[in-house]
């Protein structure tokens, strides 16, 4: 069985680039590496001067599809969750990377491989932003994203968010635009926001980002978390100064050594 939605706005110009149906999506060598392994490429495609991302797996873990049949869901392929998961957060008001199509095969009712494509965001990649930024900039920057990562959770949405994640549009100190483009997850849908579920959501977050290099300076994760707290909704009131001492104490845990300044 096939699965496969494509906007409309886009139908010709797959088709036209001879993309327009799930086994040409699937096979098509077109296009520039991102990533690439044995269980998913990623490709950049450049069709009439518009550039696409393509991002397909070619195997899926049949113990997913059970648990989605356990909780009463449709089991699907990590790319249409993902779609799934860009609709949601669309719905919200998010900004979101914009759906192209979306497809995935199953073989008696368990997912067997699947894709996304997208439309590329113009902006810039937010970590790329903030390393070539100043002090004063990296606060601002963390305030938006912090800002950003409440509202997620607040709304049952704890996906690991990293910088990478978000394109940048517009000036520090300015209300950028954050824009998110990586949003792969084992379940789309929201889940009930409780304190103890954000608090150990985002500190488990913290924990993969520092293990894979992102640590910032105790001002601005002080920064970070003013934004945060004020995101969440009024039932889930955090105290920024505890929640800073709580991931700070850690960080320090992990051996991850935060700068003061």
């Amino acid at each position: 069985m096939i699965r496969l939605q494509v906007k409309p706005a886009f139908a010709a110009l797959l088709q036209a680039h001879d993309l327009g149906n799930y086994r040409q999506l699937m096979q098509t060598s077109k296009g520039r590496v991102v990533e690439e392994d044995s269980l998913r490429d990623v490709r950049c495609l450049d069709l009439d001067g518009q550039a696409f991302y393509l991002k397909r797996t070619h195997s899926e873990k049949a113990l997913s599809a059970l648990e989605s049949y356990g909780r009463g869901r449709l089991a699907h392929s990590k790319p249409f969750k993902e779609m799934l998961q860009f609709k949601h957060l669309a719905r919200l008001g998010f900004d979101v990377a914009e759906i192209v199509a979306t497809g995935e095969e199953l073989h008696y009712g368990i997912p067997q491989r699947g894709f996304i494509m997208t439309r590329e965001v113009e902006g810039r990649d937010l970590a790329l932003v903030y390393r070539a930024a100043d002090d004063t900039e990296r606060c601002h920057i963390l305030r938006y994203f912090g800002s950003l990562l409440g509202r997620l959770h607040a709304g049952g949405f704890y996906g690991s968010t990293r910088l990478k994640d978000i394109i940048y549009a517009g000036v520090a100190g300015d209300s950028p635009k954050l824009t998110l483009i990586d949003r792969e997850t084992r379940n789309p849908y929201p889940k009930r926001a409780t304190a103890k579920r954000v608090t150990s959501r985002l500190l488990f977050n913290i924990r993969r980002q520092a293990q894979q290099g992102e640590v910032f300076s105790e001002r601005e994760w002080h920064s970070f978390c003013e934004a945060y707290c004020q995101s969440l909704s009024h039932r889930l009131a955090f105290d920024p100064e505890a929640l800073l001492a709580s991931i700070l104490a850690m960080l320090e845990r992990m051996g991850k050594h935060v700068q003061p300044g």
